[in-house]
C-alpha cells in the first residue's frame, strides 16, 4: 500500500528525503503544467518549478493540512510563477501572434495535457499565445480550473480568495478568452 501525500509530508518533514521525492514524483507533471501556463517559456517553468519546490522543502513543517497536498503544492507554483510575471513585467513587451506562437512550439502536448491525435497545432499555439495575453488574474483562474482541474473549493484555498470571488472571476476569464480567441477563428 502506498503512502498517502500527508504521510509523505510528515515523513519529509522528519528528514526523509525519498519521501519528498515521491511526493514530487506524484505531482511533478500537473504542477509543471500550472507552471508553463504561467509562464512564457518552458525554462521559465522549469525556474517556477525549482523554486517552487525548494520553497515546498522548506515549508514542510508548516504544512497544517487544512487543505490537500496538491492544493498547497499548487499554490505555491502560483505564487512562484506570479513573483516571476511581476520581476518581468517592466521587460515583457508586446507580441504579435507570430513571435508568441514561435515561442511556444517548444511545449509539448503531454505537459499540457492535450491529445496530439484530436488537436490542431495551430490551435494550440494560438491557445498558448491568447492565454499568456490575459491579465493575470484571468490566466491564474483558467489555469487553475481548466488545465488543473481544481474545485472551485480549491482555487478559492490556492488564490487565498473567497469561492464567490472564485465564481465571478471564472465567468469573467472565459468571457475574456473566449472574445480573444475569436481573433483566432478560421475565416
Amino acid at each position: 500500500m502506498q503512502p498517502s501525500d500527508q504521510d509523505l509530508v510528515s515523513q519529509a518533514a522528519n528528514g526523509d528525503g525519498a519521501a519528498f521525492h515521491e511526493l514530487v514524483d506524484r505531482h511533478a507533471a500537473s504542477l509543471f503544467r500550472a507552471a508553463l501556463s504561467m509562464t512564457r517559456s518552458r525554462d521559465d517553468a522549469e525556474d517556477v518549478m525549482q523554486e517552487a519546490l525548494i520553497g515546498a522543502h522548506r515549508g514542510l513543517k508548516r504544512f497544517d493540512g487544512r487543505s490537500s497536498v496538491k492544493t498547497w503544492l499548487t499554490s505555491i507554483v502560483m505564487r512562484q510563477a506570479a513573483k516571476g510575471w511581476h520581476k518581468s513585467r517592466r521587460s515583457r513587451e508586446a507580441l504579435s501572434i507570430h513571435s508568441a506562437s514561435e515561442e511556444h512550439q517548444t511545449i509539448d502536448d503531454a505537459a499540457m495535457g492535450i491529445d496530439p491525435a484530436t488537436a490542431d497545432a495551430d490551435t494550440r499555439m494560438d491557445l498558448m499565445a491568447v492565454l499568456q495575453k490575459l491579465s493575470e488574474d484571468h490566466r491564474q483562474i483558467i489555469v487553475l480550473r481548466e488545465i488543473q482541474g481544481l474545485s472551485y473549493e480549491e482555487i478559492a484555498r490556492v488564490l487565498n480568495i473567497p469561492r464567490g470571488t472564485v465564481e465571478s472571476r471564472i465567468h469573467r476569464a472565459r468571457l475574456d478568452l473566449r472574445e480573444r480567441l475569436k481573433a483566432y477563428a478560421p475565416r
